[in-house]
């Protein structure tokens, strides 16, 4: 089946609006929460940071004196957010209208699947990524250019990478709305539903970072501008400035979601008897 994005796009919007009231508590709960409590916990870190910007040695040890802290709040949120994607994910699916509890059980459920999924992928590109930097540079040796080996090698595996992210977006659909337990099985319907259509996605994903990159970057100079001349890089504005920027992620990340799932609708081949369940 031939991708249709602004279908897709339309169908996430809708399905958005539809859910609006219970979106917006998952996003607050499992997006925007984690942003702001680390912004709030980890402002006297940012602000040093800040202010020793420059000063390499400085910022270095101020992150190896506080790694434990920022690993423990970079993974922990993590693995908040995964969850909450997963959830957002049940809550859109339409098996059975979850309700909020059962959306986030299912979260939980799907999780190990979903890090099983992550480790694979890490594990497979380290293994290219070695065998890329090797071939290459081994063969641009011969001819006295390793660097331009290493480089090309470098470039080739960012390609693979972005093509392979392509393949398997529908992993997490795959997991949550059809219920396949296994990382492998999941990652084989992911490759399978997107065959053909990779250029489509790979485009229509673009611009929604780009869109995203853009508001993000607006909306957080409007803010920061004005607090900068007033307040100067403090507290407040760094609190205001996480707020909104986990606010129009938190938003973001629901989009996504909601996407993705229209995505997997489409390329699956639902019914539209079963899509309009979607919007009831």
């Amino acid at each position: 089946m031939t991708f249709d994005s602004n279908r897709a796009w339309q169908d996430a919007v809708a399905a958005v609006k539809a859910n609006r009231e219970v979106l917006l508590a998952l996003g607050g709960v499992f997006f925007l929460l984690p942003t702001l409590l680390s912004t709030v916990f980890l402002t006297d870190l940012q602000t040093q940071i800040m202010e020793n910007v420059g000063k390499e040695a400085v910022v270095n040890r101020l992150v190896l004196d506080n790694l434990g802290t920022l690993l423990g709040f970079g993974l922990g949120g993590t693995v908040v957010q995964l969850i909450g994607y997963v959830a957002v994910m049940a809550l859109l699916s339409d098996r059975g209208r979850p309700t909020v509890g059962e959306a986030i059980g299912g979260g939980l459920r799907g999780l190990p699947t979903l890090i099983a999924v992550g480790l694979l992928f890490f594990v497979a590109t380290v293994f290219a990524s070695f065998l890329a930097t090797l071939a290459l540079a081994g063969l641009f040796s011969l001819a006295g250019q390793p660097v331009l080996g290493a480089v090309i090698a470098v470039i080739a595996v960012i390609g693979l990478l972005a093509w392979a992210s392509i393949r398997l977006s529908l992993v997490m659909p795959a997991v949550v709305m059809e219920g396949i337990a296994g990382p492998v099985a999941a990652m084989v319907r992911s490759w399978r539903l997107t065959k053909g259509n990779s250029l489509r996605l790979f485009g229509f994903f673009t611009m929604l970072s780009i869109a995203y990159v853009a508001l993000a970057l607006v909306a957080t100079f409007m803010v920061m501008g004005p607090l900068l001349i007033a307040f100067g890089q403090g507290t407040a504005t760094l609190i205001a400035t996480g707020l909104v920027t986990g606010a129009i992620g938190a938003l973001a990340s629901v989009v996504l979601i909601a996407v993705l799932a229209q995505i997997h609708r489409q390329l699956a081949g639902d019914t539209p008897e079963r899509q309009a369940s979607l919007f009831e």
